[in-house]
């Protein structure tokens, strides 16, 4: 069995570069809509995730959108930080957000702004479950 490197396959066809091009144009998302039902709710630990988009932009590296439901005294995972921004905005129910060392509330239409390279996490202090969508892009150069 042959196996073949990446810099072997470019350098034995030019032609194999317009078709990786294709490939990648294909993968870009353009203006769209998605609808709810569009993505389907995946069951987890502390609630549930519809993945919504994952993909590249004209302008971005990466658009990652999706909609968690979050059980009451439920948290998704441990403050964190990462290099990508990303909004909340939070749909139903009560979100208490951890952001640098500080606590704060939101109720439903309220917007949470995560920066890059900050410790962040949101936990469900209500009584029903918190629904919100993530909005979080990466630009170029920042992977």
């Amino acid at each position: 069995m042959r196996v073949w490197t990446i810099a072997a396959i470019v350098a034995g066809s030019a032609s194999l570069g317009s078709a990786a091009t294709l490939v990648a144009q294909k993968k870009m998302m353009h203006s769209t809509v998605f609808e709810w039902t569009d993505s389907d709710a995946k069951p987890n630990d502390w609630g549930a995730v519809r993945q919504v988009t994952r993909s590249a932009t004209p302008t971005l590296d990466e658009l990652e959108i999706h909609i968690s439901t979050l059980n009451p005294g439920q948290s998704p995972h441990a403050p964190h930080q990462h290099a990508h921004e990303e909004l909340l905005i939070l749909k139903q129910g009560t979100l208490e957000t951890f952001q640098s060392g500080e606590t704060r509330r939101v109720g439903a239409g309220g917007i949470i702004f995560q920066a890059s390279n900050e410790q962040h996490n949101v936990k469900n202090v209500g009584q029903t479950p918190a629904v919100y969508y993530v909005i979080g892009w990466t630009t170029p150069g920042l992977k």
